[in-house]
This record gives C-alpha cells, structure tokens and sequence, in this order.
C-alpha cells in the first residue's frame, strides 16, 4: 500500500481517540465516517475513530486528537509518514537509537557523545520520521514503550533535546558503544527480549571479530581474493612460516581498534628482524638477530591466543608513505549496499598503521586516486567500489543478520590488486572530520535514515 507524507497537527480533545484525514485521502483509501480502525504507532497499537476533513479536502495534514496523542505516545507534531496496511493506519515510522551512558541533562543526554548523536538526529529532516536515541534501561516492557530523547527544533530555528515516552520503535539501530558495554546485563537481556519481538529488526547487532570475519570470508570464493593470509593463536611455527612466504608479517589483536597493539614484523634482507609499534610515547622499532627473540619479547605482555598473524600486503604510497583507504558503505531505501565515501588514509612518519591517533592523515579517496593513477582513476574507484559492495554483501549473508552500514579498510597493493584488512559493525565517523569530506557525511546520515525506513516497511 502507498504511503502518504503528512503533516501532523495535534487537536485539543481530551474525550475521544481520533484521526481526522483529508477528505481526498479518507475516500482513497475507502474508509467511512467514524469507522472505528486500528492506529499504530511503532509496537504501539490503539482503537481509534477516524473522520474526514471536507472543510480541506486535499489538505496533506492529519490530525490527531490529543487523548490518541497521548495513547500512543505520539511524541511531537510535523512531517510524518501514513500507510494502510491491512485494516490497521500506520504513523510513522519510528526509528529508535538504543545506546548506553544516557544522563538526565537536557544539555548533554548522552554525555561526550551527545554532538556524535545530535549529528545522526539531524539526518531526520525532511525524511518524515520519528527518530530518537534511548537505553535498554528506558524500556518498560508491560506498556510497551521507552522514555526517549528527540532532538526538536524551536521556533528560531535552533535544535534542542526533549525528552517524551513514546512507542517502542518500528526498527531499532544498534549503536552500543562497546565491547564491555555489549556484555552489561541490562544491554544483554534488552536484546533477548527484543529478539521475542515480531517484525521488529534491529540492524548492526553487535560487534566484529577479525577472526571471525576472516573464517566467514575466506572460503568464499566469490571474494577471497581480497582477504590476506591470516591464522589465530600464532605460533613461533606460524610467524616463521609466513615470513619465508612474505617479507611482512602483522600481528593484530582480534578485537582491536583504532591501531592498537599491532606489531609489524620484518624479514630483514641482511638477515634478523625488526617489530614495530606503537606505544603512548610513540613509535618504536626494535631489531632482532633471531625471530624467537622478537616472538618472545612481542608476547612477553600480550596473550597469544588474543592475536592473529597476518600476510602484510605491500601498499601503495603517496609522497613514500603507505596508505589504505576506509570504505564507508551503507544500504539504501532499495536495500541496495552503495558507497557513502572513500577517504584515503596516509600513515604517518614510522607509523606502523595509517590511523589518525598515530600521526595519519585523512584524504578525500578521489583526490588521492587522481594524484596516483590520473586517467586511470575512475577504474581504481570502480575496481574499490564493486570489490567493497561485493565484499560486504557476502559478510551479511554470511552473518545472517541486518547490516545498514559498514566501514571496510581496504588497500591496494603495488600491483593495482584490492585487499580487504578490517570490517567495522560500529564505523567511526573520524573521516568526515575533512571539510572535503561534509558532503558525504551528510549522506551517510540520511542513508541510515532510508534503511531504516525500507526495514520498518515505510
């Protein structure tokens, strides 16, 4: 069924739960005076009477009384989206951030991380949605509704936090912080007892293993190509053998982040070895005569069984310096997974990694491509572009779960070939910081906008 944008007025009556709809849109979509229908709104469900307006017949505004206002929890008027589906009207769709370290400030609800969610809730204009950001612990789930924050507008324009109980959301967008936060019981049992839930999905569940994702997409051939040689709980055995193979070998923590504790290890061509890495007075390089030497010293403070080793892939550089590039994909209102931005990140000097925290520098892939391959840039973004869509479509079917966006690190090796190093459920926006870069940033927000509304149905 069609879905109509609307404009939602709310209509003093504290007596009866009402819908008026404009007379146009009441005879489409064939419904009678004071016919009694089921309203929802997000998980939330009320008998409501739904009257025609003939004084604005083709009026693209609905009204709601003020008693249905408050039996749903209809949070604020404005621009919302309506659809019959069945013998049931539609308002929405809610889309629900669930997240933790919410505070009672109306200032900063969410802490440090209010201006990182104060930008996602910005993407919501003009979509026709009701969007918000809650806990696990703000679900009563007797009444089947949340307390929430909603970023809303005042009448000079500027944005300001509101706080309303409104419906348990149609689509619900995981942004749980972390790992240690993904174990609390509250997160722990608030996605048990959604997933009891009928048809209400929540997209980018959890966090990635690097482990894991290499054990889903190595065997596939539809793109192992991209994926480098890896092994978990590396032996002495292990990193010896790879380093006869290649001149370069990572060691990585499985669930690491931000670059850290990643050694990079050598094969020197005079003989011995070198570990590089980076600690918080900076980037050391140590060198060794013999590799169970390095071993020995790489593992002394670190558990081998939370390490993977690594082919190192000979990358590309600009100005003599390696770089690689992260990937932002995302699905759009289609479902269809389509590249938000490419931006290419150079390491810095004696960097193991390209991270910004480590001295890399962020910039915009095109301009990067066309620096380095001139007429041939638009094939390497093509070659980037079908190899990231390729590889994050089979990371979702091999998950089995609903994926909205990925951040994929990506590099091309000194023969043009694309690899794949990292796939990141919970992608920083750290390179949206470049003002080249704001465009995309943009869109990326309204992306995750348009899937949600494509899984609530809208």
């Amino acid at each position: 069924m069609e879905t109509f944008r609307m404009r939602l007025r709310f209509l003093s009556n504290p007596r009866i739960s009402g819908i008026i709809l404009p007379a146009t849109l009441f005879q489409q979509l064939q419904l009678r005076q004071r016919q009694k229908i089921k309203v929802l709104l997000g998980k939330k469900e009320v008998v409501a009477t739904v009257l025609q307006d003939k004084r604005n017949p083709d009026a693209n505004v609905m009204k709601v009384t003020t008693l249905l206002q408050s039996e749903l929890g209809i949070p604020h008027p404005g621009l919302i989206q309506l659809k019959l589906e069945g013998s049931a009207l539609r308002i929405g769709p809610s889309i629900g951030i669930v997240t933790t370290g919410i505070r009672r400030d109306p200032k900063q609800p969410i802490g440090s991380r209010t201006s990182f969610f104060y930008n996602l809730l910005q993407a919501q204009e003009g979509k026709g949605v009701f969007y918000y950001i809650f806990s696990p612990t703000d679900v009563d789930w007797e009444s089947n509704t949340v307390k929430a924050w909603f970023l809303r507008r005042n009448k000079s324009g500027g944005y300001f936090w509101k706080k309303h109980v409104t419906a348990m959301p149609d689509v619900v967008y995981d942004r749980i912080p972390s790992r240690s936060a993904e174990k609390h019981e509250a997160v722990q049992e608030f996605k048990y007892r959604l997933a009891s839930y009928p048809n209400l999905p929540m997209f980018n569940q959890g966090f990635f293993n690097k482990w894991g994702v290499h054990q889903l997409l190595y065997p596939n051939p539809e793109v192992n190509e991209h994926i480098p040689e890896t092994y978990t709980s590396p032996s002495l055995t292990t990193v010896r053998n790879l380093l006869r193979k290649y001149p370069i070998v990572y060691l990585k923590p499985k669930n690491g982040s931000l670059g850290y504790g990643i050694v990079k290890v050598v094969r020197q061509a005079g003989g011995g070895f070198t570990a590089s890495y980076h600690t918080g007075s900076g980037n050391v390089k140590k060198q060794f005569s013999k590799l169970s030497s390095l071993y020995q010293h790489v593992f002394r403070s670190r558990r081998v069984s939370a390490y993977l080793a690594q082919q190192g892939i000979p990358l590309m550089t600009f100005h003599g310096r390696p770089f690689d590039f992260r990937v932002h994909l995302h699905k759009n209102q289609q479902n269809e997974w389509v590249v938000s931005c490419t931006a290419a990140k150079v390491a810095g000097s004696g960097s193991v990694t390209t991270h910004v925290r480590t001295g890399g520098t962020v910039i915009p892939g095109d301009d990067l491509l066309q620096h380095l391959f001139g007429r041939q840039k638009a094939l390497m973004t093509q070659r980037i572009s079908d190899a990231s869509i390729r590889l994050a479509t089979a990371i979702e079917l091999a998950k089995g779960i609903d994926l909205g966006e990925l951040g994929l690190d990506m590099g091309i090796d000194t023969q043009g070939h694309v690899w794949m190093f990292e796939a990141n459920s919970k992608p920083g926006r750290s390179i949206f910081k470049h003002a080249r870069l704001r465009q995309a940033d943009q869109e990326s927000r309204k992306l995750l906008v348009d899937y949600s509304c494509y899984l609530a149905n809208f």
